[in-house]
């Protein structure tokens, strides 16, 4: 951006509005002082090139996308001139995730409404940080955009998210028998044999799976008979040993000759927030779908999730009392339980395949629910924790699943969060995971014969 003189440091208004410029001193120094905002009438930013056609005009692929992503990379260095071409650019780009926002509420469509209202949040905020920088340059800020259609389809999300199912849909104030104790948890010797049965994992494309790629090459270097494929066509068929299938989170129909594990329905179910929750029941923390319901959880925190997050995406802590604005963007909400332990019970059939302890940082916020965790293995479980990881896949209707658990410490009640169809596997938990399933084939075999 070209100066002109000292620059301010800029801060970004948390609402979308004109941008808020603070200055901070400098020890030793004068304090700075903020640079004046430079505003424009509408004629002047018509006569200066920033007209209602041109802003509404779309970025086109090829000459303007490259034009504007070359302008951008090398912002701190641009001539005035590039400077406001590259500020008719952030406001074209706003204006085009605008008509975005309209078609996806023309189509009453939830998920595409709230996609598209990230995503034009995403550029407003682009644009601010842009004018902080050219205040701070002494260039003219404040174009005017229409931001009606942002309020309109909040207004819409809300409407649509009254028409959820009212009330509690999971979770029960009344805390049900639970075992108690601990759990043993039996090892297993990892004994891979040139008899055994091959195992394919499918990991649909659409899914990162590079980490458990990784792993089971590594498995597989020690004599397991184990692969990752990606499509159905890459199992070969007609062998003298059938091979064994286990679906890792794919959702679309397996040939029918296959021996496979979770079934794509099942899936489908654990991928989906608001109908697993609906099945996990009493299992699961106190939930409700409506953003008008938020004051039957109990707590002045609460998680709110969208349906179809994953991998601790699409979630957040949120005040109980939150702006409408924050609400609607979310699917489901649930009590928060700051004081907890987190587990992750890898099942296969109801027998535990590998637990996990998750430790967060030292010192970190129980409100980050996708800190840098550490896991650490365990040999022993509550007992809690395993009936209730094992009644919550049972409801799921899967066979293999990576489990979600915690121990609410001030009740002592284990809770189930989510039933995992693709979760991550570990050189450990593939280990294990083989082990059970070719002792599992071997006593079907000698049963059979």
């Amino acid at each position: 951006m070209p100066s002109k003189g000292g620059r301010a440091t800029a801060t970004t208004n948390p609402t979308i509005g004109p941008p808020v410029v603070a200055s901070q001193p400098v020890a030793a120094a004068p304090p700075v002082v903020a640079t004046p905002e430079v505003l424009r009438t509408r004629d002047e930013w018509e006569n200066a090139g920033f007209t209602v056609a041109e802003i509404g005009r779309p970025l086109r692929r090829g000459v303007d996308v490259e034009r504007f992503n070359e302008l951008a990379a090398r912002e701190d260095g641009l001539v005035p001139e590039e400077a406001e071409e590259l500020y008719r650019y952030r406001l074209r780009r706003v204006q085009s995730r605008l008509r975005q926002l309209a078609r996806a509420s023309n189509r009453a469509d939830e998920v595409g409404i709230r996609a598209a209202l990230d995503d034009l949040d995403g550029r407003i905020a682009e644009l601010r940080r842009l004018e902080d920088e050219r205040q701070g340059a002494g260039l003219a800020i404040g174009y005017e955009l229409e931001l009606d259609q942002r309020q309109a389809a909040i207004d819409q999300l809300l409407e649509l998210a009254r028409r959820r199912p009212p009330g509690l849909v999971a979770g029960s104030n009344l805390a049900p028998t639970q075992p108690t104790g601990e759990m043993q948890l039996t090892p297993v010797a990892f004994q891979p044999s040139p008899n055994d049965v091959p195992v394919y994992i499918i990991a649909p494309r659409s899914l990162p799976s590079d980490a458990v790629a990784r792993n089971v090459e590594a498995v597989a270097h020690q004599g397991a008979n184990l692969h990752l494929v990606h499509e159905p066509s890459e199992i070969p068929r007609g062998q003298a040993m059938p091979p064994l299938v286990l679906n890792w989170g794919g959702t679309d129909s397996l040939p029918a000759d296959f021996i496979a594990l979770n079934r794509p329905d099942a899936v489908r179910i654990a991928s989906d927030q608001v109908e697993s929750l609906r099945r996990l029941g009493e299992l699961a923390p106190l939930t409700v779908l409506r953003p008008d319901d938020m004051h039957l959880l109990g707590s002045n925190r609460v998680v709110a999730k969208q349906r179809q997050g994953a991998r601790g995406s699409g979630k957040a802590v949120i005040a109980n009392d939150a702006p409408w604005s924050e609400r609607a963007r979310y699917d489901l909400f649930q009590e928060f339980v700051p004081d907890r332990a987190e587990y992750r019970v890898s099942l296969l059939n109801g027998r535990v395949v590998s637990a996990y302890i998750k430790q967060p940082p030292a010192g970190g916020n129980p409100e980050d629910l996708r800190p840098e965790w550490t896991h650490e293995p365990v040999a022993t479980l509550p007992a809690a924790v395993v009936s209730t990881a094992r009644e919550g896949v049972r409801r799921i209707g899967l066979d293999y699943a990576g489990v979600d658990v915690i121990v609410d410490r001030r009740t002592g009640r284990a809770l189930c969060l989510e039933t995992n169809a693709a979760p991550g596997m570990s050189e450990r938990t593939l280990s294990s995971l083989y082990t059970h399933l070719q002792q599992t084939l071997r006593r079907r075999l000698r049963r059979a014969s």
